[in-house]
């Protein structure tokens, strides 16, 4: 089994995650270095060279669901493929069955890409100026919700 070391120390990247995720401004707080080294929070990482170029958070909420959050990419390599690479790497990366992250409705890139990757809208929440899409999959693709059958 092959082994990696980095040559970027916790600290460094978990500074650069703190900042692509704070340079969209659609969080309620900053987050910061300690936040993301302290929270429960696993983060899957796209670098070039020494620079986090792409991220995505995978929070287990419990022994079914896991959450998926702060997909962010680096705006001077966005339109690459990179949103939608870390969504289905998420998805793939999950220690749960099911898998669910939330979307703003202004964002269409992000929308496109969770439905590109079959996942599917389950709800909305509504605020003063947008609305929030719950989407949701299974890990293995399997469809979301099973038909009940008749009788049982």
């Amino acid at each position: 089994m092959s082994k990696f070391v980095l040559t970027l120390d916790a600290n460094n990247l978990a500074g650069q995650i703190a900042g692509l995720i704070n340079a969209g401004g659609q969080l309620k707080f900053l987050a910061s270095r300690n936040s993301i080294l302290c929270n429960s929070t696993r983060y899957l990482i796209e670098l070039h060279k020494d620079k986090v170029i792409g991220t995505i958070g995978l929070e287990k909420r419990n022994q079914f669901v896991t959450e998926m959050k702060h997909l962010c990419v680096h705006p001077e390599y966005r339109r690459q493929g990179l949103g939608k690479k870390l969504l289905e790497r998420g998805v793939q990366s999950s220690l749960t069955e099911i898998v669910f992250g939330t979307v703003r409705s202004d964002n269409a890139i992000n929308i496109r890409n969770n439905l590109r990757i079959n996942m599917i809208p389950i709800g909305k929440r509504t605020k003063r100026t947008y609305s929030i899409i719950i989407f949701a999959r299974r890990r293995d693709g399997a469809k979301l919700y099973r038909r009940r059958t008749q009788g049982h």
